[in-house]
């Protein structure tokens, strides 16, 4: 029998679970994002010469790398350089910038062959060598391979994979009660080249990427019972995972992407369910009177963590789940509430709803918790796939926040219909 918490966290979900001289196709200039917030900056400078053939190419990576990413633009350029031996290094070490970017396009057979190179100009060292990234010769293409080469450099400079060359998802609201309409978009990082996956009467929430940053899995409620489904960001199609009659919601990939977790009633009572992606009977991993929702998959597939309220006092904090003792351990600190924990990509952190409004960060290795502002949108933010950067919307626009400094992108600037924007995901690139 379903006991009265049911009905709070099964309405709760609808909130909880749930940003030249060669004939080369121009990508625009990336958005005009505004920056709402700004932190003391990063020490480390780079400078950015315009890309021979296609400055637009360097537009797009000076956007990736200052705005969204971590380092300042050094705007002054003595010289204009597109490869190494044009440099002339003493104008640019009297000029004290650390970081040098130069590089140059060419065409071959309707291909673009983009080479770059990481000069550190102290020692005028040119930093892993000659750098290549290839594109077809279209706008969409182009500013992919803009992103590519942000990414390379990203690493070069921080020894951390860049994620600019991912994707984000969110879902945008219009309309209320029966008249609400919920559409799933899939963009580029920084808001180009929307795409609708699922437009629907009703309501699309708890959007989870798959490892491999191909695949979405959500919720969808329209009329009847919520049904998890899983949608295909190539061939843009989805399909059920779960059509069981009963609440079936809040779903989380395995790490190799075979398996979900899930929360259902299908046996009366809230609890999480673990099944294959392919189908097959469910099995279920927790059973407890108080409604087990919202399982987040541990990176390392060892444990996951989901929000109950299994002291009884309307106050739901964040569980652990392990799977070789089938322990639990509560993680969040009684006397305030707690829900929807999700791990960062190596499982050292999580972010969570602190109260109705307020997301937050915790580190899981010292138990230290940052507040993080998301608008009073019931909804947690979310890492990007090197957990650098948090995600989470601001009702109209995505924010992103990278090292205290957040960027607002506005989605109704590339055509997409204004709404409220919930639920915003970044995604692995697919490459």
């Amino acid at each position: 029998m379903k006991n009265k918490y049911t009905t709070i966290f099964v309405s709760l979900l609808a909130t909880l679970a749930g940003m030249a001289p060669f004939a080369i196709s121009h990508a625009e200039t990336p958005l005009e994002l505004v920056i709402e917030k700004v932190a003391p900056r990063s020490n480390v400078q780079i400078a950015i010469v315009p890309f021979a053939g296609a400055e637009s190419i360097s537009n797009i990576i000076t956007n990736d790398l200052t705005n969204l990413g971590k380092f300042a633009l050094d705007t002054k350029l003595p010289e204009t350089p597109y490869s190494s031996d044009k440099v002339t290094l003493p104008v640019w070490q009297h000029q004290g910038v650390p970081y040098l970017v130069v590089g140059n396009t060419s065409t071959n057979r309707g291909e673009v062959e983009i080479k770059f190179e990481v000069i550190e100009v102290s020692t005028g060292k040119i930093l892993q060598g000659v750098h290549t990234v290839k594109s077809k010769n279209t706008q969409q293409a182009l500013r992919m391979a803009g992103h590519k080469v942000a990414d390379k450099i990203y690493e070069i400079l921080t020894g951390v994979s860049g994620d600019f060359s991912g994707k984000i998802a969110y879902v945008v609201e219009t309309g209320a009660g029966k008249n609400k309409v919920s559409r799933l978009i899939v963009s580029d990082v920084d808001g180009y080249n929307p795409v609708t996956l699922r437009e629907i009467k009703g309501t699309i929430s708890g959007l989870t990427p798959s490892p491999d940053g191909r695949k979405i899995i959500y919720t969808q409620q329209t009329i009847g019972y919520p049904v998890v489904f899983i949608a295909d960001i190539q061939s843009q199609k989805s399909s059920a995972l779960t059509p069981y009659r009963a609440n079936n919601f809040s779903a989380s990939f395995s790490p190799d992407g075979s398996q979900i977790l899930f929360s259902s009633d299908l046996h009366g009572n809230p609890e999480i369910y673990l099944m294959s992606v392919g189908g097959g009977q469910p099995q279920r991993l927790t059973n407890h009177p108080m409604a087990d929702i919202a399982p987040n998959w541990s990176p390392d597939g060892k444990s996951f963590l989901f929000t109950s309220d299994r002291q009884g006092n309307n106050r739901p904090q964040v569980y652990r789940y392990t799977f070789a003792s089938n322990s639990i351990q509560q993680v969040t600190k009684s006397g305030s509430y707690n829900t929807n924990g999700r791990f960062n990509h190596d499982g050292t952190k999580m972010t969570f709803l602190s109260g109705t409004n307020q997301g937050a960060v915790m580190n899981l290795q010292t138990g230290s918790v940052s507040p993080v502002n998301n608008a009073g949108l019931s909804e947690p933010p979310n890492f990007s796939p090197n957990g650098n950067h948090l995600i989470y919307s601001n009702r109209h626009v995505i924010n992103i926040n990278s090292d205290g400094k957040t960027v607002s992108i506005s989605p109704s600037q590339n055509g997409v219909v204004k709404g409220t924007i919930r639920e915003p995901i970044w995604l692995k690139a697919s490459n």
